[in-house]
């Protein structure tokens, strides 16, 4: 009898310590949209090239950046409220958090930068932790999306890092970089767009000067989500229901300013899937 309990309490303490727990909730981080603009925050792992393992937390609606330390200790914000905002008034994305890639400090540094659903207000800044600007280009980090994914603004290469800013009158620039791109954050960027392509299967034609045909796959176990149309700030630009029944739909994208955008599907548990579409 003694022995039976005894198997009991160790496969209770096994069980128990094999339960998946809620470690964090961290607020105004959720990669799904809220607040008035409409606006998607962000919630990621970077691994610095010193500091390590960093929760960083892309808050759109306040306008900054929370960095936290691996047991989810705030230990920096970064104020992007006086950095340049697009011309709807929402803030650019941020790219390629990093310690010493884009210089040798000791300071985060990182691309703040945006492009007008139009393309015709584009802007890339790199910036220090502390507000300092380190470059300046009226040039554009956009890549040609492809699975696998083979275009990428930022490479390591035997003559140093290179970043490369495409431009509207048809050149494409390469900057030496100062410092390496870590594995970690190579490997991060490289894999975002193919993470994203979610559970869209087809988007045709794409370009686009009209309507388009979007197939989807909606998790098992789901009935019903929405299509949600971004623009290239992360702003919210039309909303469709879907369910179950049928796997596509198509949507007039006639009415749309030339430009590149993104649908997101949405259900219950967030976003799971984006696919990018050109309208000419």
């Amino acid at each position: 009898m003694n022995k039976l309990l005894l198997i009991a309490i160790i496969a209770f303490s096994f069980n128990a310590k094999a339960q998946i727990i809620l470690e964090q909730d961290y607020d105004s981080a959720a990669s799904y949209a809220s607040g008035t603009p409409s606006v998607l925050n962000q919630l990621m792992i970077v691994n610095f090239e010193e500091s390590g393992d960093r929760y960083i937390k892309i808050n759109r609606l306040g306008k900054c950046i929370n960095i936290y330390d691996i047991t989810h200790v705030l230990i920096k914000t970064i104020d992007l409220s006086g950095f340049p905002m697009n011309s709807s008034g929402s803030m650019g994305e941020v790219l390629y958090l990093s310690e010493h890639l884009f210089n040798l400090d000791s300071k985060i540094e990182f691309i703040y930068g945006f492009s007008d659903s139009d393309s015709s207000n584009t802007l890339t800044n790199i910036y220090n932790e502390d507000g300092t600007l380190i470059f300046s280009s009226f040039g554009a980090p956009m890549v040609k999306g492809n699975i696998p994914q083979q275009q990428l603004p930022i490479y390591n290469t035997i003559n140093g890092a290179k970043m490369i800013l495409s431009y509207h009158d048809g050149h494409a620039k390469v900057y030496s970089l100062p410092g390496t791109l870590s594995t970690a954050i190579a490997e991060a960027n490289g894999q975002l767009i193919q993470a994203q392509e979610g559970l869209f299967k087809n988007l045709y034609p794409n370009p686009s000067t009209g309507k388009v045909t979007l197939q989807y796959q909606l998790p098992e176990g789901t009935q019903m989500g929405e299509i949600i149309l971004y623009n290239m700030q992360g702003t919210e630009v039309k909303r469709y229901a879907v369910d179950s029944t049928f796997n596509d739909i198509i949507l007039d994208n006639s009415d749309l300013q030339s430009g590149t955008y993104f649908y997101q599907l949405q259900t219950n548990n967030g976003g799971i899937g984006t696919k990018k579409m050109i309208k000419l």
